[in-house]
């Protein structure tokens, strides 16, 4: 199985992994499965719990993620998970990351692993100092995929579009559950600087994805 990751869902993981470079973050990717290649089309921020050398993803968000997906109607739905390896390198897997994914594998048995270690990339701002990795498991065993960056120029726009919509959603949820939480034992100002926060991020990012757009339309 081959694994195509299109750049909106690849410059999604990689801003939000460069939020925190000390610790690993974490996410769903979300996508479909044509023909022998799983197309990943976006990807999430899910609520984690994250150190310099492991993670844990918060899986609740999950059924409502899937029920926004299922209501959409584009045949998309979570297709794996994501997350980084500050410094590390993203030529492996944990014992910790593969049992996560044989979780996913059992949900999904096409679901995969993304693995990024972001923290060349955002220093240079270089292609070729892109780090990651797709992986599946197999008898307890993680095996690379091959995997490629989309680059039909008419499918790139269609998916920033719907990145924009989904980015607006995921940051929302993370808002109100963030704020929920934190409402039960600190201060509301606390709380309300937390939310501030999140969306002055989801501005930018909206900011930085209709330039994107912006110029791929003048590329053509």
């Amino acid at each position: 199985m081959r694994v195509v990751i299109y750049p909106s869902a690849l410059s999604k993981i990689m801003d939000f992994a460069g939020i925190d470079t000390k610790r690993e973050s974490a996410g769903f990717l979300i996508g479909k499965l044509v023909g022998d290649k799983l197309v990943i089309t976006d990807s999430s921020l899910a609520r984690h719990v994250g150190t310099a050398g492991h993670v844990v993803v918060d899986d609740t968000e999950m059924a409502e993620i899937a029920e926004e997906l299922s209501e959409e109607g584009t045949g998309e739905t979570i297709v794996g998970w994501w997350h980084t390896h500050p410094s590390m390198g993203a030529g492996f897997m944990s014992g910790t990351d593969v049992a996560t994914q044989e979780k996913y594998q059992r949900l999904f048995p096409k679901a995969v692993a993304f693995i990024v270690d972001p923290v060349k990339f955002l220093q240079t701002g270089k292609i070729e100092d892109l780090d990651y990795q797709c992986y599946t498991v197999v008898n307890k065993t993680y095996k690379p995929l091959e995997t490629e960056i989309a680059g039909d120029t008419d499918e790139v726009l269609v998916t920033t579009f719907r990145s924009i919509r989904k980015l607006r959603r995921d940051l929302q949820r993370v808002i109100r559950k963030d704020y929920e939480e934190r409402v039960s034992y600190e201060t509301v100002e606390k709380a309300k600087h937390t939310t501030e926060g999140h969306i002055i991020i989801l501005a930018l990012w909206t900011v930085a994805l209709t330039i994107t757009i912006t110029l791929i339309l003048l590329s053509l």
